[in-house]
């Protein structure tokens, strides 16, 4: 990135003040309600973006929306994980009650177009692309310096990607916007094919990677998004649409940087201490202090996973930090007992703890302890003086480990069958998985290095990796779903209910009604 822009690096954390400003500025809070809004006109909008300072206050208002109800309060990880086979749970914490027993929606596939999450991610995905679409519309005539103006579009255009490649792996095709919606008369679009959203999505990471120039760390290390993360999006992006040759290539660009490589300990993947480290290419960052508590992050997503308070064999309430009821995902036993015990698994899914309070936080037991079920534990770092878990735990959106994978699946389908750079980078993740080269290093034996497949075999152990590296971060539906393989997978599961139907989420209920001249997904 250029030097004009060193000193206007920001990380784009929850900010209450500058977000409010933004949203007074801006004179909308969705499309919906623009004609309710009496307080503020479009001369107001008008007079805005003239400096630097109000530009990177708009596109903090788009990064804002990435830490909003969808992630922020685990619905990704309901539509992501829960709808995909490796999680049960979804819908709302509700104390510490088995989540396997809950028949909630998303572990049953039987959702409808009237649930929270889908009308939740619908509007505020859009919400963030009618931000994206200002801010870029009003940087084109903006009085800032041309290299400023590049950066900030951007990383808008990355952003806007971002939310369009979460809409279109949910819903399939959805209404195009790139201008900004003032007006309800321009909110009744009809739905575009997800081929011409997917065309979208390409042209604005392209376009991303040239405007942001080569990669900055130091843009990096503030939670922005950077060259290297719109072109490791695009790799994605491509993987998903089944473009093999593209997602490799895209892959290989960032692999060649030498900007990113793994952690050597699993457990860094989410630690505070390592935020925007060299493995994590893109993450949404924390809402609030490392280690303190402001009831923004850490009573939400850290808390959603677990494990809650318990009762023991033996009639003792144990539990495993101070809030001690809120918890709504859970592993799935099958999918537990699946995952081979590499030392990766022990930060990722654990049915039991190596500590435990009792007397509400007064008694601090470092000893094993027995829990009725599987929890993710990658997003619990404690501090046992206090019982509170670290909050300032990012959420990765892409990490290098995904990179690799992309690029060995992406390089297994193109090529007819493994190369020896796929078994390289399937095998650096597997590596790390048993702990090589640290002191928690486990036998080859236990995880040993793949070699001598064929096409499908890779193809089979490239998904189970997969499953076992991103447990609890939204990825494994999106997985399955490029190899025609949710339906099946779910079966195997015991999910009777899963047809055709549910590769694709319906529109929601609410939005059918605001537009009709949208039509809803086939089945529903």
């Amino acid at each position: 990135m250029r030097n004009i822009m060193k000193n206007n690096i920001e990380k784009p954390t929850v900010k209450i003040a500058a977000v409010s400003l933004l949203l007074l500025l801006l004179g909308f809070v969705s499309c919906q309600d623009v004609l309710e809004e009496k307080l503020y006109s479009q001369v107001a909008v008008d007079d805005f973006y003239q400096s630097l300072d109000e530009a990177n206050l708009a596109l903090n208002g788009i990064y804002n929306r990435l830490w909003d109800d969808s992630y922020r309060d685990g619905q990704m990880i309901s539509l992501g994980d829960v709808a995909g086979g490796t999680l049960v749970g979804g819908g709302s914490a509700n104390g510490s009650g088995d989540r396997s027993a809950i028949d909630t929606e998303w572990n049953t596939f039987s959702w409808s177009a009237d649930a929270n999450e889908l009308f939740t991610a619908w509007e505020r995905f859009y919400l963030a692309i009618n931000r994206s679409n200002m801010l870029l519309t009003k940087m084109e005539e903006a009085p800032i310096a041309p290299e400023q103006k590049a950066v900030i579009s951007g990383q808008a255009r990355f952003l806007r990607a971002l939310f369009y490649f979460n809409l279109v792996r949910i819903f399939g095709g959805v209404p195009i916007y790139t201008a900004p919606t003032v007006d309800l008369s321009e909110t009744d679009k009809p739905r575009n094919s997800a081929e011409e959203v997917y065309a979208l999505i390409v042209s604005d990471l392209q376009q991303a990677v040239v405007e942001m120039g080569p990669y900055d760390e130091s843009a990096h290390a503030a939670g922005r998004a950077t060259s290297a993360a719109a072109t490791a999006l695009l790799s994605k992006v491509y993987l998903q649409q089944r473009d093999w040759e593209q997602a490799a290539a895209e892959a290989k660009k960032v692999m060649d940087m030498g900007a990113f490589s793994l952690f050597d300990d699993y457990e860094n993947v989410t630690d505070p201490d390592f935020s925007n480290g060299s493995e994590l290419i893109f993450s949404i960052q924390h809402g609030g202090n490392a280690n303190a508590t402001s009831g923004l992050f850490q009573t939400r997503m850290i808390y959603l996973f677990g494990p809650p308070q318990q009762t023991t064999a033996d009639g003792t309430t144990v539990q495993f930090h101070y809030l001690k009821d809120l918890v709504i995902f859970q592993v799935r036993k099958a999918v537990f007992d699946a995952t081979p015990e590499t030392y990766r698994k022990w930060w990722t899914m654990r049915n039991e703890m190596p500590y435990y309070y009792t007397q509400g936080l007064s008694v601090f037991v470092p000893d094993t302890v027995q829990m009725y079920a599987p929890f993710v534990v990658k997003y619990h770092h404690l501090d046992p003086g206090t019982g509170v878990l670290r909050e300032g735990v990012d959420f990765p959106l892409i990490r290098y480990s995904d990179l690799l994978l992309t690029y060995a699946e992406a390089t297994n389908e193109a090529s007819g069958g493994p190369t020896p750079q796929a078994y390289a980078a399937i095998n650096a993740v597997r590596q790390r998985a048993r702990g090589a080269g640290t002191a928690h290093e486990q036998p080859a034996s236990l995880y040993p290095d793949l070699a001598a497949l064929d096409q499908d075999q890779f193809r089979d152990a490239l998904l189970d990796e997969r499953l076992r590296e991103f447990t609890g971060e939204g990825h494994y539906r999106w997985d399955l779903l490029r190899h025609d393989r949710l339906i099946s997978f779910a079966q195997q599961l015991g999910i009777s209910n899963a047809s055709d139907k549910h590769t694709l989420f319906p529109l929601p209920a609410i939005e059918l009604s605001r537009n009709t001249n949208l039509e809803q997904n086939q089945g529903y």
